[in-house]
């Protein structure tokens, strides 16, 4: 027995994947994960949103690559910005995530991701490793082949439901994942695209997009079948536990105009709002309220970023996620939303729009901000929008609006 454990043991910390669990096992945990989760979830019942949803979800779903699974997928109403994807293939998405989606394509991006981690088992490789680390000799034993697994797990202190710990991937397992959303992307005709996590999980995912699509096909629109489904998810109300959204909500009206020294470019912005800085070094744009000392809690900064790079010229994948490099040393709360980044439309050329989420470093709450980029000869041009989580919904016709309205020469 002792060196049955040590070889556990060797496995573990060798960083090799395992699972110890079967693929019918997988959902009998899922079942049991998903019925405990929404004892705390508000799952939305709405019949015409849970129709489109579901129908979004089962066209990827329906891969050969990912076949054998019934997948069920299921809107949250919470604002938070958050997805689960639950062994066996119960999925759930906060509405909060699906709100930041500007179009149908993006939101199959989300569920892509999802259903990556189900099809590739990472819930349950990731309980194997926590049941190696807590009771190795219950695994030598044959725990997880046992009738009566949910019973000894919870005795190890395994919890089920929304804050389930085997639910909290690895580096590797977030890559394999969105891997196989860029696939699945493909095969069910979707826009893809890259989500950086890293220059190198880039360069892989860009690889990918390359050989499975061609530039004409990146480029996602919003169909009315989309609008509808925002439209209506819009006006649910929240669950009355959730902030609501301030009174003092901004204003939709883009009246001003912002023009870079050089008028290398111009965007427009809301009546009210103040311009801090002349656009040589960036500029921030926000309502009076918006600035709190050097930090930025509501409004858009914008800029040139320097990408040149000795002999080589960077795409506008890498020269974004140098970016995010950069950003991320301001802040090390921000993250990336998995399977939110997306193509766009910057003054008439390809750009990305990313959604990272973190934390402010003035209130210390929880903030979404967008960045939006696009190449500009040896530099690039972004757009940071930023905005607390619970107020979002309120800022995002603003940002959108200022998106579409900039120009560059």
């Amino acid at each position: 027995m002792r060196i049955l454990v040590l070889g556990l043991l060797v496995l573990l910390t060798s960083g090799q994947g395992i699972n110890f669990f079967s693929q019918g096992q997988d959902v009998e945990i899922g079942l049991e994960a998903s019925k405990e989760a929404e004892r705390t979830l508000q799952v939305i019942r709405e019949a015409n949103l849970n129709r489109y949803f579901q129908f979004i979800g089962q066209r990827i779903g329906q891969s050969p690559s990912v076949a054998g699974v019934q997948y069920r997928f299921r809107i949250v109403n919470s604002k938070e910005i958050n997805s689960l994807g639950f062994p066996g293939g119960s999925i759930y998405v906060n509405r909060g995530l699906i709100e930041v989606a500007g179009n149908e394509d993006e939101l199959a991006a989300i569920l892509a991701h999802e259903i990556g981690h189900v099809a590739a088992r990472h819930g349950t490789a990731q309980l194997s490793r926590q049941l190696l680390v807590q009771s190795p000799i219950s695994i030598a034993a044959g725990l997880p082949t046992i009738d009566a697994w949910k019973d000894q797990l919870t005795k190890l202190g395994i919890s089920f439901g929304a804050d389930a710990p085997f639910l909290r991937y690895s580096r590797d397992q977030e890559l394999e994942a969105n891997l196989m959303a860029v696939r699945l992307l493909a095969e069910a005709r979707f826009v893809v695209f890259n989500h950086p996590q890293s220059e190198n999980l880039s360069s892989q995912i860009a690889d990918e997009i390359d050989r499975l699509s061609s530039p004409r096909q990146r480029l996602a629109h919003a169909g009315p079948e989309f609008r509808v489904f925002r439209t209506t998810l819009l006006k649910l109300a929240y669950p009355t536990s959730d902030k609501e959204i301030p009174e003092t909500a901004p204003s939709d009206a883009i009246s001003s105009v912002f023009v870079h020294p050089q008028d290398y470019y111009r965007l427009g912005f809301p009546s009210g709002w103040q311009v801090t800085g002349n656009g040589r070094n960036g500029a921030i744009i926000a309502p009076v309220d918006g600035v709190v000392g050097a930090d930025i809690t509501r409004g858009i900064l914008f800029d040139l970023f320097d990408i040149s790079v000795p002999d080589r010229a960077l795409t506008l994948e890498q020269a974004t996620n140098r970016l995010i490099v950069f950003l991320r040393q301001r802040n090390q709360s921000l993250r990336i939303v998995p399977g939110a980044q997306v193509q766009t439309l910057v003054s008439d050329e390809p750009g990305l729009r990313t959604v990272i989420i973190g934390k402010s470093n003035t209130t210390d709450s929880s903030e979404v901000v967008w960045v939006v980029t696009r190449l500009y000869y040896q530099s690039l041009f972004y757009m940071v929008f930023v905005a607390p989580e619970d107020e979002f919904p309120a800022y995002q016709p603003i940002f959108e609006q200022v998106i579409r309205s900039a120009r560059l020469r």
